[in-house]
């Protein structure tokens, strides 16, 4: 008899809560072959099965627990059209094409959400609704204009713009902060709804997908990839591993798990706000992150919650400092809510690459990756996780770094006392406004 397969429960998270009914897959108990073997149901790995199926591969996707488990149903579920870095900075490292290519990039991100949506109706709370990177300091109203500039001047996109400090009071219900970047065509889903419809269209469509079930070692046999789970071997022809943050868990770890930090990102969400507070509060439905490198993010949901982010402790252990903190920081911004009742609270990991942006390409000529989302992976996921499959059947596109080699982190088996020192010295710039 084999092991058994691993826990599939989800966090309790207001995601996992709402999550409403969806498919449910089987655990892997017998040998089989496939084209191409996919190692993650998160947002990169459906969207590769998804892609896959559509140009008439015949594909499997493992998840060593349930759909969307990882950080792909504990996330904000905010879908913006941006990078961690401004266009101009990106221009200045890269190239002036490289950046507009990212530009559209970013955009298809979301426009491949709105389509997955439509096409396959999924009822997941997509909507476009705005998203706001509200700011204190002046050095980023500097960074943040330059960056409207260069969209309408190099993009001919004149949609992004700042907010005064009457505009972003207005739009959050806040005087806290001193002005906004303003992206309209950002918007907002139910991640956990999103990841358990996109995998239903996936087997829809004829993926196989199989839940519990952990992938213990793979190999290279030949011009075959063998892969082993606790009571079956899967022989494929090419591996897709989209298993982000949680590449450690995997063989891949050895060669990918240097290449990102995987950071805490935690959450609260509130009960019910009164009707006074959800008109006061995001009245026109925007979403937030704000521009802190140590950064808040924040929304109400479909049923009036506050749902409120933000990173959490250097190691991936859960605790009440942590979520105190939360609490301390949104009554800050929004003192109505500083003793609002907690109904929620759940974290997950980031994976942080070292120049802030993900990565699709390949190990070998069998095996494919994508990962490093550094925040940003609602919208970006699924894009690279089409992109990932165009890679794998031989069909490569180029988008500049993102397309790149990975970069090794140096001294990355000391990254969780490294990641204390560098959180405390963004807390302080972000105090200073630096």
């Amino acid at each position: 008899m084999g092991a058994s397969p691993p826990p599939a429960d989800h966090p309790p998270s207001y995601w996992a809560a709402t999550r409403g009914p969806g498919e449910q897959f089987d655990a892997l108990t017998s040998d089989c072959e496939t084209d191409f073997l996919i190692i993650g149901g998160g947002f990169s790995g459906l969207s590769a099965a998804y892609r896959l199926r559509a140009l008439g591969a015949d594909c499997i996707l493992l998840e060593a627990n349930d759909v969307g488990w990882g950080a792909s149903g504990r996330n904000g579920g905010m879908v913006v059209p941006r990078y961690k870095h401004t266009f101009p900075t990106l221009a200045k490292d890269y190239g002036r094409e490289t950046a507009l290519a990212m530009h559209r990039a970013a955009h298809r991100a979301v426009d491949l959400i709105e389509t997955l949506v439509r096409d396959e109706n999924l009822d997941c709370g997509f909507t476009r609704c705005g998203h706001l990177t509200p700011f204190v300091h002046e050095p980023d109203a500097k960074r943040f204009a330059a960056d409207v500039d260069w969209l309408a001047n190099e993009a001919a996109d004149t949609v992004p713009r700042l907010l005064d400090r009457a505009e972003i009071e207005t739009r959050t219900g806040t005087p806290f902060y001193s002005g906004a970047y303003f992206e309209p065509r950002g918007g907002a889903v139910h991640p956990l709804r999103y990841s358990r419809q996109l995998a239903a269209a996936v087997a829809r469509r004829g993926g196989h997908i199989h839940t519990r079930t952990q992938v213990l070692s793979w190999s290279r046999e030949g011009s075959s990839i063998r892969a082993r789970t606790p009571n079956a071997t899967v022989r494929a022809r090419r591996l897709l591993l989209a298993t982000n943050a949680h590449t450690d868990l995997t063989q891949a770890g050895t060669v990918l798990k240097r290449c990102v930090i995987p950071i805490t990102s935690s959450l609260v969400a509130t009960a019910p706000l009164t009707d006074a507070l959800r008109k006061a509060i995001l009245p026109q439905g925007n979403v937030v992150t704000d521009a802190k490198r140590l950064t808040n993010y924040f929304r109400i949901s479909e049923d009036g919650r506050m749902i409120f982010g933000g990173r959490g402790g250097a190691s991936h252990q859960e605790s009440e400092t942590i979520y105190s903190r939360l609490r301390r920081e949104m009554a800050q911004i929004y003192p109505d809510l500083a003793d609002r009742r907690i109904d929620f609270r759940w974290s997950g990991r980031v994976a942080v690459t070292l120049d802030g942006l993900p990565r699709v390409g390949k190990l070998n000529d069998q095996v494919f990756f994508a990962m490093g989302y550094n925040g940003r992976g609602v919208a970006l996921a699924t894009l690279l996780g089409h992109m990932l499959a165009d890679l794998s059947a031989g069909q490569p596109g180029e988008l500049g770094p993102i397309t790149g080699p990975m970069t090794t982190i140096p001294f990355h088996a000391f990254r969780v006392p490294a990641k204390k020192v560098v959180m405390t010295y963004y807390k302080l710039r972000d105090a200073l406004g630096l």
